[in-house]
């Protein structure tokens, strides 16, 4: 099966249900499918070959998941570009991607036009929303070819997306993401999350991530659920369209969590028909878990994943366990057991097993992996190791096979020859009920090497020293993991992806 497959069947199946919602706007499955198909032949009308790629840029709209999908159908290779990078770094992905076709909303053409003479290889511009001299308009674009199905040869092994890391630490690299490795991932998510057609899920986060690709659209589409697109996140909306649309699953990063938690009108809106929110992105601490389970109901199931890897490991809401004999009430830390079809091993810097409750790297092996990294075989040689992708994440592993995730290993203090977890500190910190975000970073010391320094959002309306955080950790951690000092800050610098870039706050504070 190949990933075309699925939008196909669905218009044969469901050809009058609800495939995309967009506030008013509504797609059949019929629709969807004929658009896509037109997307797809005008792509080859083009001159577009299988295997191309087409980088777009865009916000969350319907025409972002028409491309997801027309890509796969047309044997082409989607880049989705992250629209917060300036234009030089925009410019290095379509480049060294060597996209041929770039699609782009109407709000990014003054970027778009400043950076095309050094887009050489790009040859189509195709622009969604007002019409540009010089541009291909989508719409007319799509309405002016034909709506039959393409006639190509799909096969499982042919690459579909070319998926960039965030760079953090260093040049963003392309991940490369076969149709086979997809439908596997597919697989694992409506397995777990036992989804069925009469699903409506909500896109809250930004479909140039990997994280609504597979766990929106095609487990959802897999089956034959409605989606439901937010053009971008805030408390009042999503709830707003939770409501309306009967949302009953969705993806939110744990900072949107918090953000929902913490909407002073939370309960004014009807939400019961939720019952599968996934989280992932980055860990989500105990004590702000539990106040989620109060608020919506045992419904969360945290995901563990990588863009290179993904699952690694699905903690399902029917093993979260709030009360109870204290082994399966720790199991709340964790991030679950390792996916269908997926091996994963915590291992020593020799690749060689660690005993239960020793910290090693996670190393995941499965369908559902990356075939490598574009044009980067000698990385890609580093990372793929005896059929095992080496993930850079510590973690420990309990005699029934559940993974605490402890962080990267790069994000690891040493500070007078102790190890601090960072995570580990910032579970302390959270008990505080004032707390609304922490992280942990090491700096440099001249005399302990490094030492941890603890950066805090305090919640709104609610007032916290410094001191009362320090007095937390004196009382519940070891003395050389509590933090040396305690900034308080008005947010935390984030990925798109949610994830706190340590790095950034390292590179603030270490001269301080």
């Amino acid at each position: 099966m190949v990933i075309g497959d699925i939008i196909k069947r669905n218009a044969k199946r469901y050809p009058k249900k609800a495939a995309l919602i967009f506030g008013d706007s509504r797609y059949t499955f019929e629709e969807f499918n004929n658009r896509v198909n037109s997307l797809v032949n005008g792509l080859i009308a083009l001159g577009l070959n299988k295997g191309d790629r087409v980088a777009v840029l865009l916000d969350n709209c319907p025409q972002f998941v028409e491309l997801y999908c027309a890509a796969a159908k047309g044997g082409l290779v989607l880049v989705p570009l992250n629209h917060m990078l300036s234009g030089q770094d925009l410019s290095y992905l379509m480049n060294d991607a060597e996209a041929n076709t770039l699609v782009f909303g109407d709000n990014y053409l003054s970027l778009v036009d400043s950076i095309r003479p050094g887009l050489s290889r790009i040859k189509n511009f195709i622009i969604v929303g007002a019409s540009s001299e010089g541009l291909i308009n989508y719409e007319e674009f799509v309405s002016q070819h034909p709506s039959n199905e393409p006639n190509l040869e799909i096969k499982e092994e042919d690459l579909a997306y070319l998926l960039y890391t965030s760079g953090t630490t260093g040049l963003p690299k392309g991940v490369m993401h076969t149709h086979r490795s997809i439908i596997a991932i597919t697989l694992n998510y409506v397995i777990t999350g036992g989804i069925k057609h009469t699903d409506v899920t909500l896109i809250a986060v930004p479909l140039f991530w990997m994280a609504p690709l597979i766990l929106n659209i095609f487990p959802y589409f897999y089956v034959g659920s409605s989606l439901v697109i937010l053009k971008e996140f805030d408390a009042q909306t999503a709830l707003e369209v939770m409501e309306k649309e009967r949302v009953t699953a969705t993806f939110v990063t744990p900072a949107q969590i918090i953000s929902l938690l913490d909407y002073p009108h939370l309960n004014k809106y009807n939400t019961r028909g939720l019952n599968c929110v996934w989280f992932g992105g980055a860990p989500l601490p105990l004590e702000v878990l539990k106040r989620a389970v109060a608020a919506f109901g045992k419904v969360f199931n945290q995901v563990y994943g990588l863009v290179e890897a993904t699952p690694v490991s699905i903690l399902p809401a029917v093993e979260m366990v709030l009360e109870g004999p204290p082994q399966k009430v720790k199991r709340l830390t964790s991030c679950g057991r390792e996916a269908i079809d997926t091996e994963v091993r915590i291992v020593d810097d020799y690749g060689r097993d660690i005993a239960p409750g020793e910290t090693g790297e996670v190393i995941v092996r499965g369908d559902n992996t990356m075939t490598g990294y574009w044009k980067l075989p000698q990385i890609t040689k580093e990372v793929f190791r005896d059929g095992y992708v080496y993930t850079g994440d510590l973690a420990t592993m309990d005699e029934e096979g559940y993974i605490y995730h402890i962080g990267r290993k790069k994000d690891v203090i040493t500070s007078g020859g102790k190890t601090i977890y960072p995570v580990e500190v910032e579970e302390v910190i959270y008990h505080h009920p004032s707390i609304l975000e922490a992280s942990v970073f090491g700096v440099p010391d001249n005399e302990q090497g490094e030492v941890p320094i603890a950066a805090i959002v305090v919640k709104e309306g609610k007032s916290l020293t410094s001191e009362e955080v320090t007095q937390l950790c004196q009382q519940n951690l070891p003395s050389y993991a509590v933090p040396s000092s305690v900034i308080v800050v008005g947010s935390l610098p984030r990925s798109p992806t949610g994830k706190v870039l340590r790095r950034l706050l390292q590179e603030k504070y270490s001269s301080k």
